[in-house]
């Protein structure tokens, strides 16, 4: 029996113990009843309850679909196992946003240290973010591709400004992420000809995310 004060089902005396001093009844009885009645329902009524488990699935999954801040907060790793596969719905894809956004954020960090040698390693140790930010990107595009394919952009100004603005800056950025990984990874001691594309292409990187920032003013002013 439950170690908190309850009372005989029977007759109402407070038990201290599972069966009452009073009347005897089993104070277990009535639990075991309940949850015995429910599996005969479900043994005789199987696609019921099958339909029962779904709406009950479908209405959880809807309600962390449509909070992903909330849960990214509270529960990530929710949150991850439900938004991590491909892109379906509007949460999805908030959540991949988000994620390549962080990544970005990782990858632009300050380094610490002075020198070729040190901002080098520093970099190149930086390459879980890069690949992170690639897979969240190919996701993106791919998911991009279909809503452009369906025409969605036509009727819809949010999902217009998603796969003009949005996609096209997300991918143009994760290139050059790439192109920026591979010439560091080449280049143990940099020749001024090294030096100087490494310079063009975050010049190249810094307007690209000045354009993210300009896609998300225009995105707020239309209450996307």
């Amino acid at each position: 029996m439950s170690t908190y004060i309850t009372r005989c089902p029977r007759c109402g005396i407070i038990l201290t113990t599972r069966f009452c001093t009073a009347c005897g009844a089993d104070s277990e009885k009535p639990r075991r009843s309940v949850v015995s009645s429910i599996w005969s329902w479900v043994r005789r009524h199987p696609r019921y309850a099958i339909w029962i488990v779904i709406l009950v699935v479908g209405g959880a999954f809807a309600v962390v679909d449509e909070n992903v801040d909330f849960f990214e907060k509270h529960s990530p790793k929710l949150n991850a196992a439900i938004h991590s596969g491909e892109i379906t719905t509007e949460g999805d894809a908030e959540y991949q946003g988000t994620k390549w956004a962080e990544d970005v954020g990782k990858l632009e960090a300050n380094i610490d240290g002075d020198g070729w040698q040190a901002v080098r390693d520093a970099l190149l140790k930086r390459k879980p973010y890069l690949d992170d930010l690639v897979d969240r990107n190919d996701k993106m595009q791919s998911r991009l591709k279909v809503e452009a394919d369906k025409h969605l952009d036509q009727n819809d100004i949010c999902e217009g400004l998603a796969i003009h603005e949005a996609g096209p800056v997300m991918d143009e950025y994760t290139k050059l992420e790439q192109e920026m990984y591979w010439l560091l990874a080449k280049t143990a001691t940099p020749t001024k000809e090294d030096l100087t594309k490494m310079s063009e292409i975050a010049d190249e990187a810094a307007a690209v995310l000045k354009k993210l920032t300009e896609y998300n003013d225009h995105a707020k002013a239309k209450g996307c």
